[in-house]
């Protein structure tokens, strides 16, 4: 009992300090687009806020866009959501230069959207949903891949499958060959859903994928890194408005305890439990107990 009385403290007096100088009460309202990872991630800040606090967290994941969420913040309908760095350096702060290490991604959007939004971010939370290039695990073997380095006089060869714009983006293929000095013999854009069944059934030897997809693990595609660093960085993060940051300064405190603790394997690994169908309330709350986030 009494060790039941400690830890109650303990937790009462965490969460009186990330949130000391601010309301104790009040609702956050967290928002998200309607993608599988970012529903995860949703519900992951809904439950920090939550267990950090006395404050509540709804969470609407029917938006259909990461432009819309923005304009649903600009408008004051909206507090947090999660989102990628490289999404919001393109889509809304209309960046078209060279690709960005992560590091200066990272600082143009924040700030970026602290000086034309008066939105802030929060610390990046460790994975990279970018472009990877990815083959099947006998394709791997037989030509000992590695990285996409080793295509080099291989890839002349073969088709490579990528999304719809994938053969025509300068950040994607174009850019992609000119950094390697490698080319494929053919590059065919598709939908996206269809490059996993052509990899599957042989009618491709390899295929541009987003790199915490679900089904690069279902299928046990080989990922081949990017190791010449060409594909622009998409880092997970969450948008926070910081008229809320000032009714709860602690908010942004609760949710910098994700920094670094999602790896993008990891990031697939979600991802894929609730495309098989678990409720993402339960899979985010199993990840913020297993890594000792919430009690």
């Amino acid at each position: 009992m009494k060790k039941l009385l400690t830890i109650a403290l303990v937790l009462m007096i965490t969460a009186g300090t990330l949130f000391a100088g601010g309301q104790q009460e009040g609702v956050v309202r967290v928002a998200a687009q309607q993608v599988n990872e970012t529903i995860i991630l949703a519900h992951m800040a809904r439950i920090l806020i939550e267990d950090s606090s006395d404050l509540e967290a709804t969470v609407n994941t029917e938006f259909n866009g990461s432009s819309v969420l923005h304009q649903a913040m600009v408008g004051g309908e909206i507090d947090v959501y999660p989102t990628w760095t490289g999404t919001q350096l393109t889509g809304i702060l209309r960046y078209d230069g060279p690709n960005l290490s992560s590091e200066e991604t990272y600082r143009r959007v924040k700030e970026g959207f602290e000086e034309r939004f008066g939105f802030t971010w929060s610390e990046p939370m460790g994975f990279n949903n970018t472009y990877i290039l990815v083959v099947s695990e006998e394709t791997a073997a037989q030509h000992g891949l590695e990285t996409a380095s080793d295509l080099a006089g291989i890839a002349e060869d073969w088709v490579l499958a990528g999304d719809e714009n994938f053969d025509t983006r300068p950040d994607a293929y174009p850019g992609w060959s000119e950094h390697y000095g490698i080319e494929f013999r053919d590059v065919l854009p598709m939908q996206y859903g269809l490059m996993y069944r052509a990899i599957d059934q042989g009618e491709v030897d390899a295929a541009a994928a987003y790199s915490t997809d679900s089904r690069i693990q279902k299928m046990n595609l080989v990922m081949l890194p990017d190791d010449k660093e060409f594909f622009p960085d998409y880092s997970g993060a969450y948008v926070v408005n910081e008229a809320t940051l000032e009714k709860y300064p602690g908010l942004l405190d609760a949710l910098n305890s994700l920094g670094g603790r999602i790896s993008t394997a990891q990031m697939g690994a979600l991802n894929a439990r609730y495309d098989d169908g678990e409720e993402p309330d339960v899979i985010a709350r199993d990840f913020l107990t297993r890594e000792g986030l919430i009690q």
